[in-house]
């Protein structure tokens, strides 16, 4: 049992750790962007990259167990929903009740730039996708640890195929997502078609691309790279590219570098310990 303790430490006190970092350094960041005149201050990039790497930590601690991921990856996918589902408003003001909006709330009294960031992951649809790639990721590397070696062919199919599907949700993150945190935050909007195909398209593509770690993690590395290389681009000068393109808010806030952070800390992690280093018998898979 020792294994999926440290597992589930290391995954909640690194993805905590890692989303407060990056979410203060992201609003720190496009804030410092938008103002031309001031001075630059390197600050926001480190914490950004700080916690990048803490939660990529906490994704690649499949390596350890499942357990860990796949709790953390639950609270994400269920506050990621919430959020989507009910547009925040005060219930003072005859608005509806946003359990999660009021939490972003409680962070504002200890840090404005935290409370920004943490907003923008929750109501953007990205909390939900990594939430829900976590939770299918802890699955399909659980079952790998159970299976037989997969054949050479399948493992490239699904490996291909599990790619393909992140870069997916990466998509429906930074067109659908983006246009719906901006009508909503800007606006004040709520588009609950948009928000369902988020939870329905995102969700089920990077649920789906979670699972597919079972037969191959390849593909999932290379759609990691491919994301965090978008994330640096968009992190760079995400205000030239809007109002054209609608994921500048997501890639300002470095949350495309969050996404890619996970896939890839997830999908090294179940590279960690295959079949052949676990016997079918030992409790701590």
């Amino acid at each position: 049992m020792v294994r999926p303790f440290l597992s589930l430490l290391i995954a909640g006190v690194a993805s905590a750790a890692g989303a407060a970092l990056l979410a203060s350094g992201g609003a720190g960041s496009l804030a410092q962007r938008s103002d031309f005149l001031g001075p630059v201050d390197p600050g926001p990039v480190i914490m950004i990259a700080v916690g990048a790497v803490l939660i990529a930590l906490a994704a690649f601690s499949l390596a350890l167990h499942w357990v860990g991921v796949l709790v953390v990856g639950a609270v994400h996918a269920v506050l990621g929903v919430l959020a989507l589902a009910i547009p925040f408003g005060s219930p003072l003001g005859g608005g509806v009740f946003s359990p999660v909006y009021q939490i972003t709330l409680m962070f504002a009294r200890i840090d404005r730039w935290l409370a920004d960031g943490l907003s923008i992951f929750l109501f953007s649809g990205t909390s939900l996708v990594i939430g829900v790639f976590l939770v299918a990721a802890a699955l399909g590397v659980r079952s790998r640890r159970l299976a037989p070696k997969s054949p050479g062919g399948l493992a490239a199919l699904t490996s291909v195929v599990g790619g393909a599907l992140l870069l997916g949700a990466l998509a429906v993150l930074l067109f659908l997502g983006g246009r719906f945190v901006l009508d909503l935050f800007r606006t004040f909007q709520y588009d609950g078609v948009l928000a369902a195909v988020i939870v329905l398209g995102g969700g089920a593509l990077a649920g789906i691309g979670g699972l597919l770690l079972r037969w191959s993690s390849t593909g999932a590395v290379v759609a990691a790279l491919v994301v965090l290389v978008v994330g640096v681009v968009v992190l760079v000068d995400p205000v030239r590219l809007g109002p054209a393109f609608p994921g500048w808010w997501i890639g300002g806030y470095g949350l495309v570098i969050a996404t890619g952070a996970t896939f890839l800390g997830a999908a090294l992690g179940g590279l960690v310990r295959g079949p052949e280093a676990v016997p079918a018998h030992d409790p701590d898979l």
